[in-house]
Protein backbone atom coordinates (compact mmCIF):
# COMPACT_ATOMS: atom_id res chain seq x y z
CA UNK A 1 0.00 0.00 0.00
CA UNK A 2 1.62 3.22 -1.05
CA UNK A 3 1.60 6.39 1.03
CA UNK A 4 -1.15 5.22 3.36
CA UNK A 5 0.59 6.95 6.25
CA UNK A 6 1.60 10.15 4.53
CA UNK A 7 0.30 12.29 1.71
CA UNK A 8 2.17 13.92 -1.14
CA UNK A 9 -0.96 15.28 -2.82
CA UNK A 10 0.76 18.40 -4.07
CA UNK A 11 -0.06 20.67 -6.98
CA UNK A 12 0.95 20.11 -10.58
CA UNK A 13 2.84 23.39 -11.01
CA UNK A 14 6.03 22.58 -12.94
CA UNK A 15 8.30 25.09 -11.20
CA UNK A 16 7.18 23.73 -7.83
CA UNK A 17 7.95 20.18 -8.95
CA UNK A 18 11.40 21.25 -10.11
CA UNK A 19 12.06 22.85 -6.74
CA UNK A 20 10.98 19.74 -4.86
CA UNK A 21 13.12 17.44 -7.00
CA UNK A 22 16.13 19.69 -6.48
CA UNK A 23 15.48 19.55 -2.73
CA UNK A 24 15.27 15.75 -2.79
CA UNK A 25 18.57 15.55 -4.64
CA UNK A 26 20.17 17.90 -2.13
CA UNK A 27 18.89 15.92 0.86
CA UNK A 28 20.19 12.63 -0.47
CA UNK A 29 23.47 13.61 -2.04
CA UNK A 30 24.65 16.78 -0.34
CA UNK A 31 22.51 17.14 2.76
CA UNK A 32 22.77 15.72 6.25
CA UNK A 33 25.53 13.16 6.51
CA UNK A 34 23.87 9.74 6.79
CA UNK A 35 24.44 7.42 9.72
CA UNK A 36 27.07 4.88 8.72
CA UNK A 37 25.73 1.32 8.54
CA UNK A 38 27.40 -1.99 7.82
CA UNK A 39 27.20 -2.60 4.07
CA UNK A 40 27.62 -6.01 2.45
CA UNK A 41 27.84 -6.84 -1.23
CA UNK A 42 25.50 -9.57 -2.48
CA UNK A 43 26.88 -12.60 -4.30
CA UNK A 44 25.40 -11.20 -7.55
CA UNK A 45 27.16 -7.84 -7.15
CA UNK A 46 29.45 -7.79 -10.18
CA UNK A 47 31.26 -5.53 -12.67
CA UNK A 48 29.78 -2.29 -11.32
CA UNK A 49 31.47 0.84 -12.74
CA UNK A 50 33.16 2.78 -9.94
CA UNK A 51 31.07 5.97 -10.36
CA UNK A 52 27.85 3.91 -10.26
CA UNK A 53 28.95 2.06 -7.13
CA UNK A 54 29.85 5.27 -5.35
CA UNK A 55 26.55 6.97 -6.24
CA UNK A 56 24.39 3.99 -5.29
CA UNK A 57 26.32 3.45 -2.05
CA UNK A 58 25.26 6.97 -1.11
CA UNK A 59 21.64 6.19 -1.93
CA UNK A 60 21.75 3.00 0.15
CA UNK A 61 23.21 4.83 3.15
CA UNK A 62 20.51 7.45 2.84
CA UNK A 63 17.78 4.80 2.86
CA UNK A 64 19.15 3.88 6.28
CA UNK A 65 19.21 7.49 7.47
CA UNK A 66 18.50 10.86 5.86
CA UNK A 67 16.16 13.81 6.13
CA UNK A 68 13.64 11.67 4.22
CA UNK A 69 13.46 9.09 7.02
CA UNK A 70 15.38 5.93 7.72
CA UNK A 71 15.31 2.19 8.37
CA UNK A 72 17.24 -0.28 10.53
CA UNK A 73 18.02 -2.31 7.41
CA UNK A 74 17.79 -1.97 3.66
CA UNK A 75 18.62 -3.64 0.36
CA UNK A 76 19.30 -1.87 -2.94
CA UNK A 77 19.70 -3.69 -6.25
CA UNK A 78 20.09 -2.14 -9.72
CA UNK A 79 20.57 -4.61 -12.54
CA UNK A 80 22.15 -3.44 -15.77
CA UNK A 81 22.96 -5.32 -18.95
CA UNK A 82 26.65 -5.81 -18.11
CA UNK A 83 26.73 -5.10 -14.36
CA UNK A 84 24.68 -5.62 -11.22
CA UNK A 85 24.82 -3.41 -8.16
CA UNK A 86 23.44 -5.37 -5.20
CA UNK A 87 24.15 -4.52 -1.57
CA UNK A 88 22.49 -4.72 1.83
CA UNK A 89 22.97 -2.36 4.75
CA UNK A 90 22.15 -2.27 8.44
CA UNK A 91 20.53 -4.99 10.48
CA UNK A 92 17.60 -7.37 10.13
CA UNK A 93 17.25 -7.50 13.92
CA UNK A 94 18.24 -4.45 15.99
CA UNK A 95 18.17 -6.52 19.19
CA UNK A 96 21.12 -8.71 18.21
CA UNK A 97 22.63 -6.71 15.33
CA UNK A 98 22.26 -9.52 12.77
CA UNK A 99 23.30 -8.09 9.40
CA UNK A 100 20.74 -7.66 6.66
CA UNK A 101 21.01 -10.26 3.92
CA UNK A 102 20.54 -9.49 0.24
CA UNK A 103 18.07 -12.34 -0.26
CA UNK A 104 15.95 -11.58 2.81
CA UNK A 105 12.22 -11.58 1.97
CA UNK A 106 10.18 -8.41 2.43
CA UNK A 107 6.61 -7.13 2.27
CA UNK A 108 6.23 -5.53 -1.16
CA UNK A 109 3.13 -3.51 -0.23
CA UNK A 110 1.46 -1.75 -3.15
CA UNK A 111 3.81 -3.32 -5.66
CA UNK A 112 1.16 -6.04 -5.34
CA UNK A 113 -1.12 -3.79 -7.41
CA UNK A 114 0.99 -4.40 -10.51
CA UNK A 115 0.31 -8.12 -10.06
CA UNK A 116 -3.41 -7.74 -9.41
CA UNK A 117 -3.76 -5.50 -12.46
CA UNK A 118 -1.74 -7.94 -14.60
CA UNK A 119 -4.11 -10.77 -13.76
CA UNK A 120 -7.07 -8.50 -14.56
CA UNK A 121 -5.61 -7.76 -18.00
CA UNK A 122 -4.83 -11.42 -18.64
CA UNK A 123 -8.49 -12.20 -17.97
CA UNK A 124 -9.44 -9.47 -20.42
CA UNK A 125 -7.22 -11.07 -23.08
CA UNK A 126 -9.05 -14.35 -22.46
CA UNK A 127 -12.43 -12.67 -22.95
CA UNK A 128 -13.53 -13.33 -19.37
CA UNK A 129 -14.02 -9.66 -18.54
CA UNK A 130 -13.24 -6.18 -19.82
CA UNK A 131 -11.79 -3.24 -17.95
CA UNK A 132 -14.72 -1.32 -19.37
CA UNK A 133 -17.12 -3.59 -17.48
CA UNK A 134 -19.09 -1.87 -14.77
CA UNK A 135 -18.45 -3.17 -11.26
CA UNK A 136 -22.13 -4.06 -10.96
CA UNK A 137 -21.75 -6.66 -13.73
CA UNK A 138 -19.47 -8.71 -11.46
CA UNK A 139 -20.31 -7.66 -7.89
CA UNK A 140 -23.87 -6.30 -8.03
CA UNK A 141 -24.58 -6.54 -4.29
CA UNK A 142 -21.44 -4.62 -3.34
CA UNK A 143 -21.84 -2.14 -6.18
CA UNK A 144 -25.35 -1.29 -5.01
CA UNK A 145 -23.98 -0.30 -1.60
CA UNK A 146 -21.41 2.16 -2.97
CA UNK A 147 -22.10 5.71 -4.12
CA UNK A 148 -21.79 5.69 -7.93
CA UNK A 149 -21.52 1.91 -7.69
CA UNK A 150 -23.58 1.45 -10.84
CA UNK A 151 -21.22 3.54 -13.01
CA UNK A 152 -17.79 2.58 -11.64
CA UNK A 153 -15.81 0.47 -14.12
CA UNK A 154 -12.98 -1.98 -13.48
CA UNK A 155 -10.69 0.45 -15.30
CA UNK A 156 -11.66 3.26 -12.92
CA UNK A 157 -10.71 1.03 -9.98
CA UNK A 158 -7.39 -0.04 -11.53
CA UNK A 159 -6.38 3.54 -12.38
CA UNK A 160 -7.58 5.20 -9.14
CA UNK A 161 -10.10 7.32 -11.01
CA UNK A 162 -13.17 5.79 -9.32
CA UNK A 163 -13.26 8.24 -6.42
CA UNK A 164 -13.94 5.34 -4.02
CA UNK A 165 -12.77 6.13 -0.49
CA UNK A 166 -9.70 4.15 0.65
CA UNK A 167 -10.41 1.99 3.71
CA UNK A 168 -6.83 2.52 4.90
CA UNK A 169 -7.41 6.25 5.51
CA UNK A 170 -9.09 7.94 8.46
CA UNK A 171 -12.71 8.54 7.49
CA UNK A 172 -14.35 11.97 7.06
CA UNK A 173 -16.58 11.26 10.07
CA UNK A 174 -13.52 10.83 12.30
CA UNK A 175 -13.48 7.03 12.37
CA UNK A 176 -9.89 5.73 12.31
CA UNK A 177 -8.97 4.00 9.06
CA UNK A 178 -8.32 0.29 9.05
CA UNK A 179 -4.59 0.95 8.71
CA UNK A 180 -4.24 4.55 9.84
CA UNK A 181 -5.99 3.55 13.06
CA UNK A 182 -3.36 0.92 13.77
CA UNK A 183 -0.81 3.69 14.28
CA UNK A 184 -2.63 4.65 17.48
CA UNK A 185 -3.73 1.14 18.48
CA UNK A 186 -0.93 -1.46 18.53
CA UNK A 187 -3.42 -4.31 18.96
CA UNK A 188 -5.01 -3.33 15.64
CA UNK A 189 -1.79 -4.20 13.83
CA UNK A 190 -2.55 -7.90 14.31
CA UNK A 191 -6.22 -7.67 13.34
CA UNK A 192 -7.44 -10.09 10.69
CA UNK A 193 -9.56 -8.36 8.02
CA UNK A 194 -11.68 -9.81 5.26
CA UNK A 195 -12.22 -7.97 1.97
CA UNK A 196 -15.89 -7.68 2.88
CA UNK A 197 -15.03 -5.89 6.13
CA UNK A 198 -12.94 -3.39 4.18
CA UNK A 199 -15.89 -2.62 1.91
CA UNK A 200 -18.27 -2.44 4.88
CA UNK A 201 -16.00 0.21 6.44
CA UNK A 202 -16.12 2.29 3.26
CA UNK A 203 -19.90 1.97 2.99
CA UNK A 204 -20.40 2.96 6.62
CA UNK A 205 -17.82 5.75 6.95
CA UNK A 206 -16.36 6.78 3.60
CA UNK A 207 -17.33 9.39 1.07
CA UNK A 208 -16.36 9.41 -2.61
CA UNK A 209 -13.71 11.93 -3.59
CA UNK A 210 -15.38 12.61 -6.96
CA UNK A 211 -17.65 10.95 -9.49
CA UNK A 212 -16.01 8.05 -11.37
CA UNK A 213 -13.89 9.10 -14.33
CA UNK A 214 -14.31 12.83 -13.69
CA UNK A 215 -11.81 14.65 -15.88
CA UNK A 216 -8.69 15.81 -14.07
CA UNK A 217 -9.46 13.87 -10.88
CA UNK A 218 -7.32 11.12 -9.34
CA UNK A 219 -7.27 9.66 -5.83
CA UNK A 220 -5.27 6.65 -4.66
CA UNK A 221 -7.63 4.02 -3.28
CA UNK A 222 -6.70 0.67 -1.80
CA UNK A 223 -10.43 -0.11 -1.73
CA UNK A 224 -10.41 -0.14 -5.52
CA UNK A 225 -7.93 -3.00 -5.55
CA UNK A 226 -9.87 -4.90 -2.89
CA UNK A 227 -12.86 -4.77 -5.26
CA UNK A 228 -10.68 -5.91 -8.18
CA UNK A 229 -9.43 -8.83 -6.09
CA UNK A 230 -13.01 -9.89 -5.42
CA UNK A 231 -13.83 -9.60 -9.14
CA UNK A 232 -10.85 -11.81 -10.02
CA UNK A 233 -11.86 -14.41 -7.44
CA UNK A 234 -15.41 -14.51 -8.80
CA UNK A 235 -14.32 -14.80 -12.43
CA UNK A 236 -11.61 -17.38 -11.71
CA UNK A 237 -13.44 -19.35 -9.02
CA UNK A 238 -10.14 -19.45 -7.14
CA UNK A 239 -8.55 -17.66 -4.17
CA UNK A 240 -6.63 -14.60 -5.35
CA UNK A 241 -3.33 -16.03 -4.14
CA UNK A 242 -3.81 -19.09 -6.34
CA UNK A 243 -4.47 -16.93 -9.40
CA UNK A 244 -1.30 -14.95 -8.74
CA UNK A 245 0.67 -18.16 -8.30
CA UNK A 246 -0.54 -19.92 -11.43
CA UNK A 247 -0.58 -16.86 -13.70
CA UNK A 248 2.54 -14.97 -12.57
CA UNK A 249 4.74 -16.53 -9.90
CA UNK A 250 5.06 -20.08 -11.25
CA UNK A 251 5.45 -19.15 -14.95
CA UNK A 252 8.21 -16.68 -14.09
CA UNK A 253 9.95 -19.00 -11.63
CA UNK A 254 9.32 -16.66 -8.69
CA UNK A 255 9.77 -19.43 -6.11
CA UNK A 256 9.96 -17.15 -3.06
CA UNK A 257 6.93 -14.98 -3.81
CA UNK A 258 3.41 -15.49 -2.47
CA UNK A 259 0.31 -13.67 -1.27
CA UNK A 260 -0.05 -13.99 2.49
CA UNK A 261 -3.32 -13.32 4.27
CA UNK A 262 -2.32 -13.22 7.92
CA UNK A 263 0.47 -12.43 10.38
CA UNK A 264 3.83 -13.51 8.91
CA UNK A 265 5.20 -16.76 10.29
CA UNK A 266 8.73 -16.85 11.76
CA UNK A 267 9.80 -19.44 9.18
CA UNK A 268 9.26 -16.88 6.42
CA UNK A 269 12.46 -15.18 7.58
CA UNK A 270 11.19 -11.61 7.36
CA UNK A 271 13.29 -9.01 9.17
CA UNK A 272 11.93 -7.06 12.12
CA UNK A 273 10.13 -3.94 10.94
CA UNK A 274 9.23 -0.54 12.39
CA UNK A 275 6.87 2.33 11.72
CA UNK A 276 9.43 5.15 11.53
CA UNK A 277 12.53 6.59 13.16
CA UNK A 278 13.52 6.39 16.02
CA UNK A 279 12.29 2.78 15.57
CA UNK A 280 10.56 2.54 18.94
CA UNK A 281 7.29 1.21 17.46
CA UNK A 282 7.69 -2.30 16.08
CA UNK A 283 5.28 -3.47 13.37
CA UNK A 284 6.76 -6.89 12.59
CA UNK A 285 3.41 -8.58 13.34
CA UNK A 286 1.35 -6.45 10.95
CA UNK A 287 -1.41 -8.65 9.56
CA UNK A 288 -1.11 -8.71 5.77
CA UNK A 289 -4.82 -9.45 5.39
CA UNK A 290 -5.19 -5.69 5.82
CA UNK A 291 -3.51 -5.27 2.43
CA UNK A 292 -4.77 -8.29 0.46
CA UNK A 293 -5.15 -7.50 -3.28
CA UNK A 294 -3.78 -4.00 -2.70
CA UNK A 295 -0.62 -4.96 -0.84
CA UNK A 296 -0.14 -8.40 0.76
CA UNK A 297 2.55 -10.12 -1.33
CA UNK A 298 5.85 -11.22 0.22
CA UNK A 299 8.83 -11.56 -2.13
CA UNK A 300 12.58 -11.04 -2.36
CA UNK A 301 14.86 -8.87 -4.45
CA UNK A 302 15.68 -11.39 -7.17
CA UNK A 303 12.05 -12.37 -7.73
CA UNK A 304 11.00 -8.73 -8.01
CA UNK A 305 13.67 -8.07 -10.64
CA UNK A 306 12.28 -11.04 -12.54
CA UNK A 307 8.73 -9.73 -12.26
CA UNK A 308 9.26 -6.10 -13.25
CA UNK A 309 11.49 -6.98 -16.19
CA UNK A 310 8.93 -9.47 -17.49
CA UNK A 311 6.12 -6.98 -17.02
CA UNK A 312 7.65 -4.04 -18.88
CA UNK A 313 8.84 -6.34 -21.67
CA UNK A 314 5.26 -7.52 -22.15
CA UNK A 315 6.01 -11.18 -21.36
CA UNK A 316 3.00 -11.49 -19.06
CA UNK A 317 0.58 -10.83 -21.91
CA UNK A 318 -0.37 -12.46 -25.18
CA UNK A 319 -0.65 -9.18 -27.11
CA UNK A 320 1.53 -6.07 -27.14
CA UNK A 321 -1.62 -3.94 -27.09
CA UNK A 322 -2.33 -5.12 -23.55
CA UNK A 323 0.88 -3.64 -22.18
CA UNK A 324 0.20 -0.43 -24.11
CA UNK A 325 -3.21 -0.25 -22.45
CA UNK A 326 -1.63 -0.81 -19.04
CA UNK A 327 0.80 2.03 -19.76
CA UNK A 328 -1.85 4.51 -20.89
CA UNK A 329 -1.67 6.98 -18.04
CA UNK A 330 -3.70 9.66 -16.38
CA UNK A 331 -2.19 12.58 -14.48
CA UNK A 332 -1.94 12.26 -10.71
CA UNK A 333 -1.49 14.42 -7.64
CA UNK A 334 1.40 12.26 -6.43
CA UNK A 335 4.77 14.00 -6.54
CA UNK A 336 6.74 10.86 -7.36
CA UNK A 337 4.56 9.85 -10.33
CA UNK A 338 4.53 11.33 -13.82
CA UNK A 339 1.40 9.36 -14.63
CA UNK A 340 -0.56 6.29 -13.54
CA UNK A 341 -1.82 3.57 -15.85
CA UNK A 342 -3.61 0.36 -14.87
CA UNK A 343 -1.67 -0.63 -11.77
CA UNK A 344 1.57 0.57 -13.38
CA UNK A 345 3.09 4.00 -12.83
CA UNK A 346 5.35 6.15 -14.99
CA UNK A 347 8.21 7.04 -12.66
CA UNK A 348 10.32 9.04 -15.13
CA UNK A 349 11.51 8.96 -18.74
CA UNK A 350 11.11 5.33 -19.92
CA UNK A 351 10.86 4.22 -16.27
CA UNK A 352 7.87 2.16 -15.13
CA UNK A 353 6.99 0.50 -11.87
CA UNK A 354 5.33 1.09 -8.53
CA UNK A 355 6.11 1.74 -4.92
CA UNK A 356 5.05 -0.11 -1.81
CA UNK A 357 4.43 0.90 1.79
CA UNK A 358 3.14 -1.21 4.65
CA UNK A 359 3.26 -0.46 8.37
CA UNK A 360 6.85 -1.71 8.43
CA UNK A 361 8.33 -1.57 4.92
CA UNK A 362 8.91 0.95 2.15
CA UNK A 363 9.95 -0.31 -1.28
CA UNK A 364 10.43 0.68 -4.90
CA UNK A 365 10.35 -1.59 -7.95
CA UNK A 366 10.85 -0.23 -11.47
CA UNK A 367 12.48 -0.89 -14.84
CA UNK A 368 13.64 1.18 -17.81
CA UNK A 369 12.03 0.20 -21.10
CA UNK A 370 14.94 1.53 -23.18
CA UNK A 371 18.05 0.31 -21.34
CA UNK A 372 16.71 -2.85 -19.67
CA UNK A 373 17.97 -1.72 -16.26
CA UNK A 374 15.74 -2.63 -13.34
CA UNK A 375 15.57 -1.34 -9.77
CA UNK A 376 14.53 -3.04 -6.53
CA UNK A 377 14.99 -1.33 -3.20
CA UNK A 378 13.43 -1.81 0.22
CA UNK A 379 13.90 -0.83 3.85
CA UNK A 380 12.48 -1.99 7.16
CA UNK A 381 10.37 1.03 8.06
CA UNK A 382 7.33 2.70 6.57
CA UNK A 383 9.16 6.01 6.27
CA UNK A 384 12.41 6.20 4.33
CA UNK A 385 13.91 7.65 1.16
CA UNK A 386 12.43 4.92 -1.03
CA UNK A 387 9.18 6.86 -1.02
CA UNK A 388 10.99 8.80 -3.76
CA UNK A 389 13.24 5.92 -4.76
CA UNK A 390 12.91 6.07 -8.54
CA UNK A 391 13.65 9.79 -8.62
CA UNK A 392 16.65 9.48 -6.33
CA UNK A 393 18.10 6.38 -7.98
CA UNK A 394 17.59 7.76 -11.49
CA UNK A 395 19.44 10.92 -10.54
CA UNK A 396 22.29 8.85 -9.11
CA UNK A 397 22.52 6.88 -12.36
CA UNK A 398 22.52 10.09 -14.40
CA UNK A 399 25.30 11.62 -12.32
CA UNK A 400 27.34 8.45 -12.68
CA UNK A 401 27.01 8.60 -16.47
CA UNK A 402 25.14 5.34 -17.18
CA UNK A 403 21.74 6.96 -17.74
CA UNK A 404 21.27 9.65 -20.36
CA UNK A 405 17.95 11.35 -21.04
Amino acid sequence: MENTLKSFALGKCSHFLTLILATLFSLVFTGTRPVSAEVSACSVHVSVPAPVEQALDTVLQNIISSELGGAPGAVLSVRGAAWHYAKSAGTSNPSNGAPMSCDTPFQIGSNTKMMTASVLLQLQEEGKLSIDDRLMEHLPELADQLPFGRVITLGHLAQHTSGVFSYTDNAPDGTPGLMEGAVNDPSAIRRQLSPEEMIEFVVAHGQPSFSPGKKGEWSYSNTGYTLLGLVIEKVEGLPLGKSLETRIFAPLGMERTFLWNGIPRPQFGLPRAYLAPPFDYETTDWNLSQGWAAGAVISNTNDMHTFIEALVEGRLFQRSETLSEMMTTTSTTHLALQGYGLGLANKGPNLWGHGGQTLGFESEVAAFTDTGMSIVGWGTSSSNALGFGAIIISEALRKSGVLVD
